[in-house]
């Protein structure tokens, strides 16, 4: 399990990990925190990731998905 803090990474950064990684190298599980309603969130994912986002989230999360499963709970 990937766990990523949005009060320490940027956006930037955590969607770029999700690209990079693929569910040949690495775990597919991902658990998003503090995302304090931060938008573009987990956008643009090809790999068959599970991202769970805790906590409320902005615009936009999730979008444009191909193979990820993206859940919120917030």
């Amino acid at each position: 399990m990937n766990i990523v803090d949005l009060d320490t990474t940027s956006v930037r950064e955590l969607n770029a990990r999700l690209h990079e990684a693929s569910s040949d190298s690495e775990p597919n599980g991902w658990r998003v925190v503090n995302p304090k309603g931060k938008h573009s969130l987990a956008v643009g994912l090809q790999a068959p990731h599970r991202v769970t986002i805790e906590g409320p989230v902005g615009y936009y999360c999730g979008g444009m998905n191909k193979a990820a499963e993206v859940t919120v709970t917030g």
